[in-house]
């Protein structure tokens, strides 16, 4: 589940900052070593201020590369790096022993300065680039040594690799940008919520619970985490007398009364979570987390039950929907998703064996907690959830 790239959407929306973290950290450890190669270059041929101004530009990209490992994100990573290797390019072009082997070098510096950059300002910096080579090779080549024609060779070669480049930037910043339009339409609802009910589906559920149940074993606590299976009660017999369109409207109206009567929001962050999911066909699941003790959760698990016996239903010729409710505890139950998953799926089944309309525990030592909210539980009132409007559709005998 991990792997899949829906649980990586949010990321995707912020992907230029990704991908120029990534790109900036190789093209750091690159310029390191090009400069490195150039220091060792100079030092041998005895030009010694040359070999130290290469060798501080070698140490100023990894430190470019160790911030990037540190911060994280990085910021204006790209353009210092960028100020490296264009003045480290300075010494290749205006050196004063003609070389034009070195000139190659030239190539891959305009490259990395265009990539790593955004669209806009690696246009401008390769343009401010590329003018200052063209206009020292084609000025002063008779004084460096040049020949005319390698010049020209050189020049016309640095702009079509300059044009290449800026080619692939600039659809890859169109992509980019699509990516992320997407997102801001509401391409994560998408992915993550079901479509019939407006709960999270059961991919992005689980992405969600894995990733809480690690904040929860980070965070030692005596509060309650449990997983609650919840299946509609001969929700098959529904879809066979009314039709599936009538079977659609009792999920729409059972989520929306379950979402507005469960908290799904993060006390500390005051955030929308996906602890209330549709998991499949009829089956809802939930993670209550922060639970204070076992008889709140008790008083949660009821005032669910009691969700469907408040005066109305979903479709006025549907009458005494009910709920099968099962509970499995996180540390003592099980203490996996996958492993808590079933013992809460096992717990719901055993409810629906002993009666239905109740919930169950999954522990053995719990089996004496059957319970049956008619006897139990009065129910709240529901003035702040909208009935469905009923729909009339003959009855199928």
């Amino acid at each position: 589940m991990a792997s899949l790239a829906g649980q990586h959407i949010e990321e995707m929306a912020d992907i230029r900052l990704t991908r120029k973290r990534k790109i900036v950290s190789i093209c750091s450890l690159a310029s390191c070593g090009l400069f490195l190669y150039h220091t060792i270059e100079q030092a041998l041929a005895a030009h010694l201020s040359i070999a130290l101004l290469n060798g501080a530009f070698a140490l100023l990209s990894l430190v470019v590369f160790a911030y990037l490992q540190r911060s994280g994100k990085g910021l204006n990573a790209d353009l210092i790096l960028s100020a490296i290797l264009l003045l480290g390019a300075m010494p290749m072009i205006f050196h004063t022993t003609p070389n034009p082997d070195r000139l190659l070098w030239l190539f891959p510096i305009l490259s990395a300065v265009i990539l790593i950059n955004r669209f806009k300002i690696g246009l401008l910096l390769n343009l401010l680039f590329c003018l200052t080579v063209c206009l020292t090779l084609l000025v002063s080549h008779p004084a460096q040594g040049y020949p005319i024609q390698t010049a020209y060779s050189l020049v016309i070669a640095l702009i079509f690799t300059s044009l290449i480049c800026h080619a692939f930037a600039f659809y890859h910043y169109r992509l980019i940008s699509y990516v992320h339009s997407l997102y801001l339409e509401g391409i994560e609802d998408l992915a993550y919520t079901d479509k019939l009910t407006g709960l999270a589906n059961r991919w992005s559920f689980e992405s969600w619970a894995k990733e809480k149940l690690k904040d929860i074993d980070a965070t030692p606590t005596t509060c309650i985490t449990a997983l609650i299976f919840i299946d509609i009660d001969n929700f098959k017999t529904i879809n066979d007398n009314y039709g599936h369109d009538v079977g659609d409207k009792v999920l729409q109206h059972f989520a929306r009364r379950l979402k507005n009567n469960i908290r799904n929001k993060d006390r500390r962050t005051d955030k929308h979570d996906y602890s209330i999911a549709r998991f499949a066909g009829d089956e809802f699941v939930l993670m209550l987390y922060d639970v204070k003790s076992r008889q709140d959760l008790d008083n949660i698990l009821k005032r669910i039950i009691a969700l469907y016996r408040t005066g109305y239903q979903a479709n006025e010729r549907i009458q005494g929907l009910t709920l099968s409710l099962g509970a499995a505890i996180y540390g003592q139950d099980a203490v996996e998703l996958s492993e808590l998953t079933r013992c809460a799926d096992k717990a719901m089944y055993k409810a629906k064996h002993a009666g239905k309309n109740r919930f169950a525990y999954y522990n053995e030592d719990e089996q004496k907690r059957f319970s049956n909210p008619l006897e139990t539980y009065q129910t709240a009132s529901m003035s702040n959830v909208s009935p469905l409007i009923p729909r009339q559709r003959p009855s199928k005998h």
